[in-house]
Parts: structure tokens; C-alpha cells; sequence
């Protein structure tokens, strides 16, 4: 069956009706059981990151950084500089020694920041400054789900956890499901939420923008990505005091990341800095990377049973999304007669480790699995990747890192590879193009156009 072209895709009802749902859903967590890729629990910074300081050369504040977090200059108090040591913040991360003596200033800041820099602490450690004792909200910081909301709820906990029992701070992560009524009143002087929600509760009056001091958006690429989450952050913005101070960090600097930063700025009646960290990315140019748009998931199944039965291939690994979709393939596949293994968190190790050694072995020639595998196994056989879902995190936002690292599963040891991603609807393709934009790197996922020929698809997936 033949595919869509992505321009004919972008134009279809499913296409309108899938970035509609996701949309109007803010790309909520699902109840299936997703395997997370390893978690990075210590800074994931690369030698090879540059800082770029692009406040003005004359600013007093130009090039000026932070050796260490118990420097006189930053003075944090000594139950925060426990709460840092207890999770090994030994010395500031690049973007954390560039960002720290601007917050610290009052600086509004623009910051564009890979993940793995350490960019969360910036702003946690600027709310954990300028919140006082006193019981009404301070700090408010707003990100594009309600994952990320958590999260970084967590590390406020985890980094503040002597300061905000001495000096009697409080945390409050505002989730959808929580219900208020007219005359609630929230407290807590640190507020974490998605932008509807907070919305919701500034519109109620039941959270208090008028002692506010420090508003911090995180991920502001996906919140646009996200279509109305950006106009809904600017209208918090404009709840909130004009002398308020303003962290805003996104992953990309494209244009309407500009525009929207800009919009934010004018609202404001402090000094901006801005912050870059260049990151060099390194991509095996060994390995040809495509795209194929299918109408729906139905198709899918069709197309990846047809692939898989027209290439030859050495080995393959595909990757879903969740421990169900593993099953569900691979059982699919089996029935078609292919020589499947399964592999995903919830097995037992013994299990999984059965299942990679025949593997290895060549007992079977395709590997379905979730992103449990994506980092760190190498098969020298493998030869194809599919990505039959995108990769994505908790909430639905794009995992560029994750991507890198499956693809990073086949053209290794010299050897050529190619990795394919399967399109189903809007959403996905979506997934996809922020992808490219996180690495700056258009263009770089070429489309297979639409009634490709079972002779042609093999000359491209097979390297």
C-alpha cells in the first residue's frame, strides 16, 4: 500500500484530527507501561559544550562566572549548600557557572540549553533564593507537562531539602486532577505546574500573583510545539508583577522561540542576559537515516510486516513505545512468519539476558524492544533500525537524546547502517522535525517518498 507524501499527510483529517487531540490533551500521560531509557542521575555535561555569553560586552555582568557553589559571591545559605552536597553538586556546571551571578543579579534570563547541561539547578536554586518565609506564592515555574512539572518538583525537594524545613518553605506541584474552589488560597511560596492549570488557579484567585518575584519557563520550545500553551504562558506573564523576574530556557532558538522570548521581554521592566550552550553532536555518517509516512496505525502494521519480509537485512531491532506494544508486534509478526525475539523492563533479567545472547547469536533476526535497550548494547550484526514509535518521554515530549541513542544501535564498529522511523500521524511528525531542530540539523531525516517500490525500499534500508 502506498503512503502519504508528508505535505498530502499534513492536509488529511486524521492528520488535523490527531494535532487536535494532541493538542487539546496537552499530551498527557498515557496508563501503559513504558520503559524509561536508563536515568541519568549525574551531569550528562560534554567536554566539547561551549558556553556562549551573548549579554552585551560592555555589561558588567558579561563573562562574569561562578568557580564554586560556596563562592562569597553566590553566599548561599549553609542548609542549601548541604542539601547540594548530599547529591554530589560538587563545582556549577558550564551553564551554571555562566548563569548563576545573573540570577543572583536579578537578571531576566534567555538561556538556550541542551539536556544533560544542568540547567534545571539554575532556576531551582534561583526560586530556592528569592522565596522568603512568608506564606503566600514567590515563585511560579510552568513547563509543557505534567511530568516535567513533577520532576522538577523533585529536584526542588532534592536540592532544598535542609533549607525548606530550617527556613519553613513549602512546595506545591499543581496537577490536573487536583480540584479547588473559589475562596481555596494556595500558601506554599514555590509553585510548579503546566500552564492550563496555573492558569485556571490565577483566573480562580486561588493562587495570589501579586507576591510573585520569579517566573521560570522551562522547555518553551515544546510549550509552542504545544500550540496554546505558548499564548497561555504569556497571559500568565501578564498576571504577574512588571518587576517580576523572568528564567526562560528552551532546548532550540528558532524563530518563534525568539518571538515568543521577545514578547516575554517586553512585558518586563528588568535588564535580560542570554545565555547559549553550544553542544557538538556527534552523528555516525555511517548511518543513513529515513522517514516513511503511513495513513494510521493500521497501515503501519501492514507496511512494517511488508519491510521486513522485502529486506534483507542482517540483523534489526525495532523499537515501540511501551512493554504492550512489544507483545502486540511481536506476536503480529510471529503470525506472519518472521523469526521474532521480545525483549522490554518488565521481564525478569535472566530472561533478558536469555533473549540478547540469542540474539547475538543470530536465533532470531529481528529484536523488538523499548527504549530499555537504546543506550549502551552493542550487536555487531544489526544492520537496520526501526523506530516503529517515536521516541518521546514521560508526558509525550520529544527524547532527542533517545533517538541519538537508537540509531547509535546499528553502523557501529565501521560497518554501514540504516535506521528508519515509521509516521502515523501528525503527532509523530511532529516528534520527528523537533528532533531535527533540537540538533539543528534539518533535513537531516530523509522522507522515502510515497509509492516506493519493494526493490527500491531494499536499496535504501540496506546500507
Amino acid at each position: 500500500m502506498a503512503s502519504l507524501s508528508t505535505s498530502e499527510f499534513n492536509s488529511t483529517a486524521e492528520a488535523v484530527d490527531g494535532l487536535t487531540a494532541a493538542l487539546s490533551s496537552g499530551i498527557e500521560a498515557q496508563d501503559t507501561e513504558i520503559d524509561e531509557p536508563e536515568e541519568i542521575t549525574q551531569l550528562a555535561e560534554k567536554a566539547t559544550d561551549q558556553v556562549i555569553d551573548k549579554t552585551a560586552p560592555d555589561d558588567r555582568l558579561h563573562s562574569v562566572t561562578c568557580n564554586s557553589f560556596d563562592s562569597p559571591e553566590l553566599a548561599l545559605p549553609p542548609a542549601l549548600l548541604k542539601g547540594l552536597y548530599e547529591i554530589n553538586f560538587v563545582r556549577p556546571s558550564k551553564i551554571q557557572a555562566a548563569s548563576l551571578p545573573k540570577i543572583w543579579a536579578g537578571r531576566n534570563l534567555l538561556a538556550q540549553s541542551h539536556n544533560g547541561t544542568g540547567k534545571t539547578a539554575c532556576f531551582v536554586l534561583g526560586m530556592l533564593k528569592v522565596v522568603s518565609s512568608e506564606k503566600v506564592p514567590q515563585a511560579l515555574c510552568i513547563g509543557p507537562t505534567r511530568e516535567l512539572a513533577k520532576q522538577i518538583s523533585e529536584d526542588v525537594l532534592r536540592m532544598g531539602k535542609y533549607l525548606l524545613i530550617e527556613a519553613g518553605l513549602s512546595v506545591k506541584t499543581v496537577l490536573r486532577e487536583e480540584r479547588y474552589e473559589r475562596g481555596d488560597s494556595i500558601t506554599d511560596q514555590i509553585i510548579i505546574g503546566t500552564p492550563g492549570k496555573i492558569w485556571t488557579l490565577l483566573q480562580m484567585r486561588v493562587c495570589d500573583p501579586t507576591g510573585i518575584r520569579m517566573f521560570v519557563l522551562d522547555e518553551a520550545d515544546e510549550m509552542l510545539a504545544l500550540g496554546g500553551l505558548g499564548d497561555m504562558s504569556k497571559r500568565i506573564r501578564q498576571k504577574l508583577p512588571k518587576q517580576v523576574q523572568t528564567l526562560f530556557f528552551s532546548a532550540t532558538w528558532t524563530d518563534s522561540v525568539i518571538k515568543f522570548a521577545k514578547a516575554l521581554a517586553a512585558l518586563s521592566t528588568n535588564d535580560w542576559s542570554q545565555i547559549e550552550v553550544k553542544r557538538e553532536y556527534i552523528f555516525n555518517d555511517q548511518v543513513r537515516q529515513m522517514y516513511y509516512v503511513c495513513k494510521g496505525k493500521k497501515e503501519k502494521e501492514e507496511r512494517i510486516a511488508d519491510i521486513l519480509s522485502t529486506v534483507t537485512v542482517g540483523q534489526c531491532i525495532i523499537f515501540v513505545h511501551t512493554r504492550e506494544a512489544v507483545e502486540t508486534l511481536g506476536n503480529m509478526l510471529k503470525t506472519n512468519g518472521h523469526s521474532v525475539s521480545m525483549l522490554h523492563g518488565r521481564m525478569e533479567e535472566a530472561n533478558r539476558d536469555k533473549v540478547l545472547l540469542d540474539f547475538r547469536g543470530g536465533a532470531s533476526r529481528f529484536l523488538i524492544t523499548t527504549n530499555v535497550l537504546s543506550r549502551g548494547i552493542d550487536v555487531p550484526a544489526v544492520t537496520l533500525v526501526i523506530n516503529y514509535d517515536m521516541p518521546v518521554k514521560k508526558g509525550g515530549v520529544y527524547d532527542p537524546e533517545t533517538y541519538l541513542h537508537r540509531v547509535g544501535r546499528t553502523g557501529r564498529f565501521g560497518k554501514k547502517g540504516a535506521a528508519l522511523s515509521m509516521i502515523h500521524d501528525a503527532k509523530e511528525l511532529q516528534v520527528l522535525k523537533s528532533i531535527e531542530k533540537y540538533f539543528q540539523r534539518e533535513g537531516l531525516i530523509q522522507e522515502i517518498p510515497q509509492d516506493t517500490d519493494p526493490e527500491e525500499f531494499e536499496r535504501l534500508l540496506t546500507a
